[in-house]
């Protein structure tokens, strides 16, 4: 997490609350998965009869989406524990890695 990002977080908690912010939470990862879905759906359809001009704005509208999930999901983490969950996220990237490597 971003350290510029850590003091505006711990704000909106505050302001808003952390039911609030779960909420928001929900609702921008609901976003994110339909932006998403789009982008498989256009894939799927090969881009044939897609314009370009649509396939960008989705393009744009999932960055969008990504960052309104990192800054929803990183508030989430202040409130539930930065160092507890980065050691669960440590771990998880470890798990996966010797799961590749058991594959190759």
């Amino acid at each position: 997490m971003k350290e510029e990002f850590k003091a505006a977080y711990e704000i909106f908690l505050k302001e808003w609350g952390q039911e609030a912010q779960e909420r928001m939470a929900i609702e921008e990862m609901s976003e994110l998965i339909k932006e998403l879905c789009k982008k498989i759906r256009f894939n799927r359809d090969k881009f044939e009869n897609v314009p370009n001009e649509k396939i960008e704005d989705n393009i744009g509208h999932i960055k969008e989406e990504i960052a309104d999930v990192l800054n929803m999901a990183e508030q989430l983490e202040i409130f539930y524990g930065t160092e507890e969950i980065e050691k669960i996220r440590s771990e998880k990237i470890r798990r996966t890695l010797n799961l590749l490597k058991e594959v190759e």
